[in-house]
């Protein structure tokens, strides 16, 4: 079996691949509109590995947030040529 009977392994190769952990989730904001909304929350909220906060500058208009803290894996394949 391989190496042991005088066979060569191949060895194997380092490869970095860019992969993003995206977590879905709502978050209830209060706001004027729907763009405010959008805008406290994109400032507001943040998201790292097993913690989720809001952020002291929007405490006031999140009341209220559900987020998975399993996030799902992307990974970037490239695109295969024809």
């Amino acid at each position: 079996m391989g190496a042991l009977n005088g066979e060569k392994t191949m060895a194997k190769k380092q490869y970095k691949i860019r992969a993003r952990l995206v977590f879905n989730g709502q978050v209830m904001v209060s706001a004027h509109s729907r763009q405010e909304a959008e805008a406290i929350v994109e400032k507001g909220i943040a998201g790292q590995l097993g913690k989720f906060e809001v952020q002291p500058t929007a405490e006031d208009d999140i009341r209220d947030w559900d987020f998975s803290l399993k996030g799902e894996v992307v990974v970037n394949r490239k695109q295969e040529e024809v």
